[in-house]
């Protein structure tokens, strides 16, 4: 992208975000449902990244949900290019959506950020459901 700071910051004014890299390349906004969305610019790869946190996973159902995730990264399939990772650090689900820049214009750049947003709030709503519904299920049947 020929000038990324100068897309952010318009972007950013379009939307009533102050959009603009830090030193080491890095912004974060806090969305709606304060949760963080980080926009960071990766230089040795010619790439800006969105990430956001989606949701925390019990120890118990980690293994049912962490196979919908992988599932839904085969071939993105069902992130449309984004990809669903487990941050062990933080102990949770993050959405990522790299957008290459090399060759990316500004109506590339809002395109892929309202696609970004609309991921974010698919995937955090069907993670909140997975959790929810695995939680809510009876583990056994009542002896008569």
């Amino acid at each position: 992208m020929e000038n990324l700071e100068k897309s952010l910051k318009e972007l950013g004014e379009k939307i009533g975000f102050d959009i603009a890299l830090d030193a080491d390349g890095a912004c974060t906004l806090e969305l709606a449902d304060g949760r963080p969305l980080i926009i960071q610019e990766r230089a040795n790869l010619d790439e800006l990244d969105f990430v956001s946190v989606l949701g925390e996973v019990p120890d118990a159902l980690r293994a049912e949900v962490f196979t919908a995730l992988l599932s839904a990264n085969f071939y993105w399939s069902k992130t449309l290019g984004a990809t669903l990772s487990w941050d062990a650090g933080l102990e949770q689900v993050v959405i990522i959506y790299p957008l290459p820049l090399a060759n990316a214009t500004y109506e590339t750049l809002e395109n892929v950020f309202k696609r970004f947003l609309e991921l974010q709030a698919a995937w955090k709503d069907r993670l909140a459901e997975m959790v929810a519904g695995a939680e809510n299920e009876p583990v056994g049947e009542a002896a008569d």
